[in-house]
């Protein structure tokens, strides 16, 4: 069996789906260390949710953008909570359906759902962009948020004359405990990794936050940028990595597990080449 990660030690800070990387990376050769930063956690305010849900079954909506895979299929499990989750997917097929990437696609496919609008680039300036050239005056659009408000999206939306209601469906919390992230932070700076994997723009705020508490920022940046190779999935993590002075040295072309593996792969077989 090809092993091109033989002797590669990996770090992971992917919380849904650690044990599937750990294993992806090990059939390769790799020796992983996983350490989860973050975690979706639904939002306290179960009642905001709901009238959320009830808005879109009582049609007060001619569209709705879901920014999110884990928020779409949380909303739906809130509709499932009330007992409207048919309803509510009954109704999402009278609206159009705008789905910022491919995992929400995914996820609301998984339901039935059917995807009206995907824009090119599956970032917040993608959705902008795609809807740019649409005349929203007076439509009536629900925005799932993800972990964050987007006032740049919502924003957008009011320029162009739409009337926009959005709605938080989950927040982060922390998925390890704060010594295994320290941990994890003492072993990237004293170069214990080959390479480390994010899948999030949270998951970098939250390392490097947590640096920052340590006052170790500079050392993390050097290590990052001079030592451990930087794997990012998708526009949004690298937009942020780079926010932080670091330049990511694998993305993968697709942003999804499976192919993110493969370009670690790849980049080791050339680099030892």
């Amino acid at each position: 069996m090809n092993r091109p990660l033989q002797n590669v030690k990996v770090a992971i800070t992917e919380h849904r789906f650690t044990q599937e990387f750990t294993t992806l990376f090990q059939k390769l050769g790799a020796e992983v260390y996983a350490c989860p930063l973050l975690a979706e956690a639904p939002v306290e305010n179960r009642a905001e949710l709901q009238a959320f849900i009830r808005s879109v079954i009582s049609e007060k909506f001619d569209e709705i953008i879901f920014l999110t895979g884990v928020g779409a299929r949380m909303l739906i499990a809130e509709a499932e909570s009330i007992g409207s989750k048919q309803d509510f997917i009954e109704a999402l097929d009278r609206l159009t359906v705008i789905a910022r990437g491919s995992k929400p696609v995914a996820a609301l496919r998984q339901f039935g759902v059917r995807v009206d609008i995907t824009p090119a680039k599956p970032t917040t300036e993608g959705v902008i962009e795609t809807l740019a050239a649409r005349d929203l005056r007076g439509r009536r659009i629900g925005v799932q948020l993800y972990g964050t408000p987007n006032p740049q999206l919502m924003s957008a939306l009011a320029r162009q004359g739409a009337s926009a209601v959005a709605v938080q469906v989950y927040g982060y919390t922390e998925a390890s405990d704060r010594e295994a992230v320290h941990q994890l932070i003492f072993k990237t700076v004293s170069g214990a990794f080959d390479v480390i994997t994010f899948t999030s723009a949270p998951q970098v705020r939250m390392l490097f936050d947590a640096a920052g508490q340590l006052g170790l920022t500079y050392a993390l940046l050097k290590s990052l940028n001079n030592g451990t190779a930087v794997a990012s999935v998708g526009e949004v993590t690298s937009r942020e990595l780079e926010s932080r002075g670091v330049m990511p040295k694998i993305i993968p072309d697709q942003p999804k597990m499976g192919p993110l593996v493969l370009a670690v792969a790849s980049f080791f077989e050339r680099r030892d080449a």
